[in-house]
């Protein structure tokens, strides 16, 4: 069941120096604290994290009211700077037969395939 005034928002991180095993227990972490919040009546879903190595940067993906992704992510220990709310692109939900825009089955960390500014004419068809 879905919050009636749900969607998606991440979790900004500035995190130096953080490792795979950091964004493992931190996914685990904001599952539980998901899980828990949703069990109350106040329905999250945590969608997993993306990292931005080079930046240091790290996007925790949630699903849900701004203040219920709020308190999931206090609740997790995720160390995070500000919250925002995310829209998609129309196009995004005819893309999923081609794996892009799909995260891992734990809602973890997923593979992101690069597209080069050559390649965007295939991907807009």
């Amino acid at each position: 069941m879905q919050h009636p005034h749900s969607t998606e928002y991440l979790a900004e991180c500035f995190w130096p120096g953080v490792r795979e095993s950091d964004l493992i227990a931190l996914d685990e972490r904001a599952k539980a604290s998901a899980a828990e919040l949703s069990a109350d009546g106040d329905v999250v879903r945590y969608l997993g994290s993306l990292l931005m190595r080079e930046d240091e940067v790290v996007l925790c993906r949630f699903e849900g009211s701004e203040c219920a992704v709020r308190r999931v992510a206090e609740l997790a220990a995720i160390p995070f700077e500000r919250i925002l709310a995310t829209d998609h692109a129309p196009w995004a939900d005819e893309r999923t037969d081609s794996g892009l825009g799909q995260s891992d089955s734990d809602g973890g960390v997923a593979p992101v395939k690069r597209i080069d500014h050559d390649d965007l004419e295939e991907y807009q068809r």
